[in-house]
């Protein structure tokens, strides 16, 4: 097995490529993976002047950006969840995650006021968004399985049959792999074993993001129902034939609890919660 791992999306992602393949070409393969995970989170980044989201949450109202396809797909779906999980999955949930100090934001900036069931933007045929509220997005919640994704692709472009792509713990694999699940009580250590075949699986839990703000508990983890953060002791995985997907149902479960919630069916997913 040959494995790198380079920082990128707020995490580390680890590449592992389990095929027999010549130098050049298995150096290749890396390369191409790791150039696709650097051009979403270039794309992404909350953090980056450049990127297409920042771009969107600095326009003013009625402003139109032209996105990347990267940002674009993502955005996409994330308007999608967003419907079918009646406002639990929110990408707007920005302001809300500044304003508990998980996001940065300048102290002369005022935060958008974050109110559940709007719409902060209209995608277009062209590759173009409309802002349409003063609104902040945050990709956070859904971008590392999109990029997962793309480096999966990337590595089958090459005819690789067998490999795995882990961006802190969203990960999908090409072949079997067997895959450890953490201990949500006890972190630091595995408390499952699951093995995947040419799937994806994506898990959020509050253990390493949570903390005290303001003399109340609070985690990285929103509802977009309400904009409350989510602090269960617990970890919620879901598998699904894509980690974006994968990545974004993770929130529909964390909020709900619900392993058997029908959106999971529509995506042809399943959950556990640990």
């Amino acid at each position: 097995m040959n494995r790198r791992a380079q920082p990128w999306l707020g995490t580390l992602v680890d590449i592992s490529i389990l095929d027999a393949l010549p130098d050049n070409l298995l150096q290749a393969a890396f390369q191409a993976a790791f150039g696709v995970v650097r051009d979403v989170h270039e794309c992404m980044s909350f953090h980056s002047d450049a990127s297409d989201i920042t771009s969107f949450n600095r326009a003013a109202i009625g402003a139109k950006i032209k996105l990347s396809p990267h940002t674009f797909s993502v955005l996409n779906l994330a308007q999608e969840l967003n419907q079918v999980t009646a406002g639990i999955f929110d990408v707007r949930i920005a302001s809300r995650l500044a304003a508990c100090e998980f996001l940065p934001h300048s102290a002369s900036t005022p935060l958008p006021e974050y109110q559940s069931g709007k719409q902060a933007y209209e995608l277009f045929n062209d590759g173009q968004i409309k802002k349409l509220r003063n609104d902040w997005l945050d990709v956070g919640g859904i971008a590392k399985g999109y990029a997962v994704d793309q480096a999966i692709l990337a590595l089958q472009n090459f005819g690789i049959q067998h490999a795995c792509v882990n961006a802190g713990g969203d990960l999908r694999v090409l072949g079997q792999h067997a895959i450890a699940i953490r201990d949500p009580q006890q972190p630091t250590t595995m408390a499952r074993n699951i093995l995947l075949q040419d799937q994806a699986m994506a898990s959020s839990a509050t253990y390493f993001s949570q903390k005290k703000w303001r003399g109340e508990w609070h985690s990285a983890l929103f509802d977009g129902r309400n904009g409350r953060s989510l602090h269960a002791a617990h970890s919620y995985s879901v598998l699904a034939p894509s980690c974006m997907l994968a990545d974004g149902l993770t929130k529909l479960l964390a909020a709900t609890h619900d392993a058997r919630h029908p959106c999971l069916e529509t995506y042809q997913a399943k959950a556990f919660i640990l």
